[in-house]
């Protein structure tokens, strides 16, 4: 399941901004990788993410603050960005 959750460079780069600290729905949308997605899609990488046990939300107010549940994960979503850029350079 947690592979699954990877399995897409937004969840990727939403993993990867979450290994420095926990942050609002606002920083993840202003990820270069998240920029280009609408926030119902934003919001429904955050579900992914959360139903596999990754990522765990506490409300603040209005906001809700993502933050990693498996630090190790992180890791994880690094060598599988990595591995992924490797394979497009080799393809182009």
């Amino acid at each position: 399941m947690i592979f699954k959750a990877l399995g897409h460079p937004v969840r990727l780069a939403m993993v990867q901004r979450l290994a420095q600290g926990e942050c609002c729905v606002c920083e993840l949308l202003e990820l270069s990788e998240v920029g280009s997605v609408s926030g119902p899609t934003v919001s429904q990488h955050l579900l992914v993410l959360k139903s596999a046990g990754v990522i765990g939300d506490e409300r603040r107010g209005q906001r809700i603050f993502y933050r990693l549940l498996i630090p190790s994960v992180a890791e994880i979503s690094f060598c599988v960005s990595q591995q992924a850029t490797r394979a497009m350079e080799v393809t182009a």
